[in-house]
């Protein structure tokens, strides 16, 4: 065996140790070896796809694991430092965190600086003093690096402690000045200069700083426009050095353009067979909702449960809904409603909301309202603004709490500034009917039309029923037809008589009582109390077709 004297050595002996493997894992802890420098990554991802079901199969690492136990022992400081980082996080070897510190101290002891900073690290969580005498130690050794983590046990002179840590040849190093310059700074040409200085970090290998300038390109910023193929470049960067995180940020850029969406699972997948549990989360949202076969859905059911078990919080609420709608092929309705309470009582705001909509109904749960209602509290308090919407509907009705328009007005508001459609339903209808506010009618069909331009069936039908009766607004029936017909290809009972009573009018269409008793039939089906009874008055000689349609909802006798 060639001497091991750095990383490029030790990358090179553990890849013809396993390249040969046929168990996933081997590779899983080959890429979590090689993070954040160049190496053979993009051959381990395609094994660790390639044998993903065979985790029984023979191990190889172990070959390496003894002869860098063997190094170590013979005095290799490089061996004692990736001895004490695999101990530490379980990399190759069960994770023993109070070894991984033992070859720390033996590096740390032996002259590893790297060993030093690590230990120092360590440290920290118990003895700040001794971490910062652990930290100047490695500096007086001539190692800068140190810097970069004495920074966060120095305050006063935090700057100055990262940029004596950039000057580092470590690229993590740079990323952490450049960094804190792009985010605290008010200076655009600070920003400019900090901007240049992460794209050399990325360069060099600090995928941190390539997710960062993922999202910067993403979203924008003061000193740069948005580019989405820059976004693209600095986030497959980021995965190409072995970043998790950088596959699923690379994955969202992707998922929602039809001609990539091939990759994006893809990069999903490396994420998730990684042990990413957004990115596991992530790539069982996908398959469970755009799997294009039941095989495809299962596989998503299955990595939400992976990543719920690894304690993941919003896989328990997305895990939660498919087992209760069957949604992946598996239903279980009293599981779901244990990933919901797991999560409510983990804080998770969008499982307040939901156990709370199940108390509230009885659900597959007793019901409860006055629970319904503190768990939507709960939510709300964390800005979850499905939960706001909810506890204003509690508000509204008096579920669980007394009664209170404006409470339940001021939850709507909250709400629909936040973009939820319901809640801009709700504020229209508060501001026309002057509940919890006084009424306002112009205002009420401003939000109404806001609902009803994003989907909402409900305000669809309410508008076109403004229209239709000029109320606050000037009679126009195109209009409501217009507004009725959008709602009714949703199946709305409202929108669906009003349609058929226009058409038994003749106004603003053909007379056409055919299709008069067509829609109206269909609203009735819908349990349409107005439609029911226009049937019985007008339709006393029910046709099958419309006997059986009617009997389907259980309305007609």
């Amino acid at each position: 065996m060639e001497a091991i004297s750095t990383d490029q050595d030790l990358d090179q002996f553990i890849w013809q140790c396993i390249e040969d493997s046929t168990n996933p894992l081997d590779f899983v802890d080959y890429l979590n070896f090689s993070y954040c420098t160049y190496a053979k990554q993009e051959e381990a991802y395609e094994k660790l796809q390639q044998f993903w079901g065979s985790k029984d199969s023979s191990r190889c690492f172990e070959k390496v694991v003894a002869t860098v136990i063997n190094l170590a022992e013979g005095g290799n400081l490089l061996a004692m430092f990736h001895l004490g980082r695999w101990y530490r996080l379980g990399y190759g070897v069960e994770k023993n965190e109070a070894l991984g510190i033992d070859w720390y101290k033996k590096g740390a002891q032996a002259g590893c600086t790297k060993c030093l900073i690590y230990l120092a690290r360590h440290v920290a969580l118990t003895d700040k003093n001794e971490a910062i005498s652990l930290f100047r130690q490695a500096s007086d050794m001539g190692d800068s690096y140190a810097h970069c983590f004495w920074a966060d046990f120095d305050k006063p002179n935090y700057e100055e402690h990262l940029l004596e840590g950039a000057s580092s040849q470590e690229p993590y190093a740079k990323y952490s000045y450049a960094h804190h310059l792009f985010t605290q700074s008010e200076s655009d040409s600070i920003k400019t200069s900090a901007l240049d200085e992460l794209k050399v970090a990325a360069e060099k290998g600090e995928s941190s700083a390539c997710t960062f300038l993922a999202y910067r390109y993403l979203y924008g910023s003061s000193v740069n426009d948005i580019d989405l193929e820059q976004a693209k470049y600095w986030a497959k960067k980021g995965s190409r050095l072995g970043d998790a995180l950088a596959c699923v940020s690379y994955a969202r850029i992707l998922v929602n353009d039809r001609k990539t969406e091939e990759e994006a699972v893809l990069y999903m997948r490396r994420s998730a067979m990684l042990g990413n549990e957004p990115g596991q989360t992530l790539l069982g949202v996908h398959l469970m909702y755009y799997g294009k076969t039941p095989e495809l859905q299962a596989e998503g059911l299955t990595w939400l449960k992976v990543a719920a078990n690894a304690g993941h919080k919003p896989a328990m609420e997305h895990l939660a809904t498919a087992l209760k709608t069957g949604k992946g092929g598996e239903t279980n309705p009293q599981h779901a409603i244990e990933w919901l309470q797991k999560g409510a009582s983990l804080g998770n705001a969008d499982c307040q909301a939901e156990l709370g909509s199940a108390y509230m109904s009885g659900e597959f749960i007793e019901q409860d309202q006055v629970k319904a209602h503190n768990l939507f509290h709960l939510a709300s308090l964390q800005g979850n603004s499905w939960g706001t919407y909810l506890l204003g509907v509690s508000y509204q009705n008096g579920h669980g709490v007394e009664k209170d328009h404006e409470l339940a007005f001021a939850c709507f508001m909250e709400a629909a500034n936040k973009k939820v459609i319901r809640a801009s339903y709700k504020v229209a209808t508060a501001y026309m009917w002057g509940e919890g506010v006084k009424e306002d009618i112009p205002a009420g069909a401003k939000w109404l039309k806001q609902a009803a331009q994003a989907g909402d069936s409900e305000a669809q039908a309410y508008l076109g029923m403004i229209f239709l009766d000029g109320m606050g607004v000037e009679e126009n029936v195109q209009l409501a037809l217009h507004w009725l017909k959008m709602a009714a290809e949703q199946d709305n009972n409202l929108a669906l008589r009003e349609l058929g009573f226009l058409y038994e009018a003749g106004k603003g269409v053909p007379y056409s009582q055919e299709e008069a008793k067509r829609l109206i039939s269909k609203a009735a089906s819908l349990g349409d109390q107005k439609a029911i009874d226009w049937l019985d008055t007008n339709c006393p000689e029910k046709p099958k077709w419309l006997k059986d349609l009617c009997l389907s909802a259980g309305s007609v006798d």
